[in-house]
């Protein structure tokens, strides 16, 4: 992976399985068998699907860094996306007999106010999550002390008190006037 600023406090990489590829043209080849346009396309994508999910493959990369994790993806139509820590609700290991049967994992990574974003082929995806949660909470705790120490005092009640006071002499004030 390049080096940027979205990079910058690099912790763990991730490693993937190669069985991924033969789940992705597995799940082509279901998808082009159940669709009736996919059928005469079967023939070609046969070879061919398995250089471009090799391709694929090649093109994958997965970082946590101290803030967020960063995901690279796609060989012609390259994606980036860095899923902040901060934002990070939940991760999610899925499995099924297909993904069991190949050794591969599915992660989801779920944020507050979006879709999650999936991530298939990770090695030692439970290891992995275990990372990424305790650098999530260790985050949190971090920033929940730097805001305790940079926050001034909480307001205290005198200036509640005060506001009372001010409103009862207007309603008073009001109540004496109508006499």
């Amino acid at each position: 992976m390049a080096e940027g600023y979205a990079d910058s406090g690099h912790i763990f990489s991730v490693d993937f399985n190669r069985k991924v590829i033969v789940y992705w043209w597995l799940s082509a080849m279901f998808t082009l068998t159940v669709s009736f346009i996919g059928i005469p396309l079967l023939i070609i994508w046969l070879p061919f699907g398995w250089l471009v999910h090799r391709k694929q493959f090649e093109h994958l990369a997965c970082a946590l860094t101290n803030r967020s994790i960063n995901i690279r993806m796609g060989w012609l139509f390259k994606k980036q996306q860095n899923i902040p820590l901060d934002m990070l609700t939940d991760v999610q290991i899925h499995e099924g007999p297909i993904l069991n049967a190949l050794g591969v994992v599915k992660m989801s990574f779920e944020t507050a106010g979006s879709t999650p974003f999936y991530l298939t082929g990770v090695k030692d995806g439970p290891k992995f999550r275990d990372i990424i949660l305790k650098q999530r909470d260790s985050l949190s705790l971090t920033q929940s002390a730097v805001v305790a120490i940079a926050a001034p005092e909480s307001p205290s009640n005198d200036v509640l008190v005060e506001i009372r006071d001010i409103l009862q002499q207007i309603n008073a004030n009001l109540s004496g006037e109508d006499e």
